[in-house]
């Protein structure tokens, strides 16, 4: 397990585990595009053989008019750089439906 686990919110340790557990290799806590300018982030889950880059989203850092806007700039960013952008809402992280929805993300698309 990486020292970088200690510091994964809960929603981000179940994606971690849920990769490992199936040996696809992944680097987390990516930062991209600097520290702290306009369109900076840190990127949850990158599957570099993949080209993907999984964000994973918690309602309570991704709601409201300023982190949606903030979230799209993002997204378009990874978008212009090649990466494929799965957002993992929350609540398709309960044990019913983690399974489909990272089995979706792995290969690059979102769970409705």
């Amino acid at each position: 397990m990486d020292d970088i686990y200690l510091f994964l919110n809960t929603l981000e340790k179940i994606i971690y585990n849920w990769l490992t557990k199936r040996g696809i290799l992944f680097q987390t806590q990516v930062p991209m595009f600097g520290i702290s300018e306009l369109g900076s982030a840190t990127v949850d889950f990158i599957l570099t053989s993949r080209n993907i880059a999984i964000r994973c989203m918690g309602t309570y850092w991704h709601s409201g008019l300023e982190a949606n806007a903030r979230d799209l700039l993002g997204k378009e960013k990874l978008m212009e750089a090649g990466y494929t952008v799965v957002d993992v809402w929350e609540e398709n992280l309960t044990p019913g439906k983690i399974d489909a929805t990272m089995e979706l993300a792995i290969q690059g698309q979102e769970a409705l």
